[in-house]
């Protein structure tokens, strides 16, 4: 009895073996057929092998989905799925924006904005623009705090907007200056310590030109002709980022040309350095010498 029953034992399991090794060597062959047929429509030949794409495609995507929305990543989709895969990568990509959308802060809404406005104007044009990005706006560089209370009483009916100091190049001579810019709704405030140098409306501002480097340098053009203006602001040459008066619009130059006054015009030049130095050279101009970054 004890023979028999170790035979039966032993038929049993080899059975299950050999049903196993059976099995597997289908899947394999079914694997290998589907494999060659994988480019035909789908048929009895490939389904199984397209099945198992399929699915290792979608287990792979959700172990790898994109965490945020700057994420760009996404796993490579087989041929049979390169539809599915770019519908996917859209919900996907909805879905992460809604739910960031929900979360944002309206102070951080602001950010955005801002962001974007700063992007249509300085990306691929600023050298250092990729180095701003991350950094975040502020809604006043200095405080109102270092700005002299007899100033602040000056323009209580504007409210700053952003307050910098700046330093200011005499358009004779280009000495430099130290002042503070003041932004307003509606104008920009020149100051010197306690004294308000200049106002500048934005209905008399003809446009703003910078460079394409790292300098940090820009002129406003007003002009120059506007004697009204010019006793407004309390000097008869007015000593601004040189310039007033406009020779183009708004740019980003390599070589900015400004009026210094009727028949007179000024000339920055702008090369790349390994530092930032910004003299008045032997021909007069105002040379600018900014370090060029290479990250873009």
């Amino acid at each position: 009895e004890a023979i028999t029953i170790q035979s039966w034992w032993r038929g049993g399991v080899g059975r299950r073996i050999a049903t196993r090794r059976k099995h597997a060597a289908h899947t394999i062959r079914r694997f290998i057929k589907g494999f060659i047929y994988r480019h035909r429509p789908r048929c009895p030949e490939n389904e199984y092998f397209l099945d198992y794409v399929r699915f290792s495609f979608l287990m792979k995507l959700k172990r790898n989905l994109p965490k945020t929305v700057l994420d760009k990543s996404w796993p490579v989709a087989p041929p049979a799925l390169s539809e599915t895969s770019e519908l996917l990568r859209d919900l996907n990509m909805r879905n992460m924006v809604q739910i960031y959308c929900k979360r944002i802060t309206p102070e951080w809404k602001q950010q955005l904005e801002q962001k974007v406005v700063a992007s249509e104007l300085f990306k691929d044009k600023k050298d250092n623009y990729p180095q701003s990005v991350p950094k975040l706006f502020v809604n006043s560089r200095i405080g109102t705090n270092e700005i002299n209370n007899k100033v602040l009483q000056l323009i209580e009916s504007d409210k700053i907007k952003y307050a910098v100091a700046v330093v200011k190049y005499d358009r004779n001579g280009y000495r430099p200056r130290v002042r503070q810019l003041l932004v307003t709704a509606d104008s920009v405030f020149i100051v010197e310590e306690a004294k308000l140098k200049q106002r500048i409306e934005y209905t008399n501002l003809n446009g703003i030109s910078v460079s394409s480097l790292s300098d940090g340098l820009f002129v406003l053009h007003v002009p120059c002709e506007d004697n009204k203006q010019k006793q407004e602001l309390g000097a008869g040459n007015w000593p601004q980022w040189p310039g007033a008066g406009r020779e183009h619009e708004s740019g980003f130059l390599m070589l900015i040309k400004f009026r210094i006054k009727q028949g007179k015009d000024g000339i920055i030049d702008f090369t790349s350095g390994s530092e930032l130095i910004i003299s008045k050279a032997k021909s007069g101009h105002l040379s600018v010498v900014a370090p060029r970054l290479n990250s873009r």
